[in-house]
């Protein structure tokens, strides 16, 4: 049987790790404008799922409104 000692061991540990991957800049605008299109897509689909939310169509319109402004806003 052979032998292994903990400064092998430790070095096989240390270089098999993969580096973090770097963070990316979030964009908050736009990623709330992509949330508010997605959820008009659903809810505009579902007159069920609006009716239990209570939302109306004219919501939706005012978020659609909401979601364009943002988009046009220039990212910091």
């Amino acid at each position: 049987m052979e032998s292994t000692n903990l400064s092998q061991i430790t070095t096989q540990t240390v270089h098999s790790r993969p580096g973090r991957a770097a963070r990316r800049k979030v964009d908050g605008a736009a990623t709330a404008a992509t949330l508010i299109q997605m959820a008009s897509e659903i809810l505009s689909a579902s007159p069920t799922l609006r009716h239990k939310l209570n939302i109306t169509l004219t919501d939706l319109a005012a978020a659609d409104k909401i979601r364009k402004e943002l988009t046009r806003k220039p990212s910091l």
